[in-house]
């Protein structure tokens, strides 16, 4: 995609969504707000780094956030490196931290409510995000979200109405993040999960 994509107001029968821009910048606000200058410039090179070589980015998260405590980004970063390396348990404390620590960090009630989801614990979502389904809504301050705020709600929402056996509505939510990121992971499990075929139709052949 490009730097910023401007997605227009969504009205559908079963949701709505004001307009927003989905931007692949990243914002720094909350770093510089939070971390010392030298260790912003440490975050970013081991967010890269995380991308590249998990393994080798492990110990040094875990130290900056010795450092930071509970610090939203990090716990993020430290995450997705358990996830990586499929320690999926300790993950799953991270992100219960993380939700606990920091209720307000968009990121953190996006991956608290994917948990809830494959936990069968679907009356949790709707409370996470105080009853709104709409990211303007969620944060009235913000008309401009990073693609992984973006497509990481409309895959989680995607998901949450599939599990409400609500076939439509998830159906319009991948189609948002499908459309701003069709090749991540997460999205092609969404479509996946859409439609794939029973085993039994996909070996039955009918002539007619």
């Amino acid at each position: 995609m490009t730097k910023t994509l401007s997605i227009p107001e969504q009205k559908t029968p079963h949701f709505t969504m004001k307009k927003i821009s989905v931007t692949v910048n990243r914002d720094l606000k909350l770093l510089k707000e939070t971390l010392s200058k030298s260790d912003i410039e440490r975050f970013l090179t081991l967010h890269q780094l995380a991308q590249d070589s998990p393994k080798k980015a492990l110990k040094e998260v875990e130290s900056l956030l010795a450092a930071y405590p509970h610090h939203p980004e990090i716990l993020n970063l430290l995450t997705y490196l358990w996830i990586a390396k499929r320690k999926m348990r300790r993950a799953h404390k991270l992100i219960e931290e993380n939700y606990t620590q920091n209720p307000d960090y968009l990121l953190g009630k996006i991956n608290y409510a994917d948990y809830c989801i494959r936990k069968g614990k679907l009356d949790e979502v709707p409370k996470i995000f105080g009853q709104k389904f709409d990211l303007r809504h969620i944060d009235p301050s913000r008309t401009m979200f990073h693609l992984s705020e973006y497509r990481g709600f409309m895959v989680m929402m995607g998901f949450y109405h599939l599990a409400q056996k609500k076939r439509e509505a998830a159906e319009e939510f991948f189609y948002l993040a499908h459309t701003v990121d069709s090749s991540h992971p997460s999205a092609q499990l969404l479509k996946k999960k859409l439609y794939k075929k029973p085993f039994y139709k996909k070996m039955l052949r009918i002539d007619r």
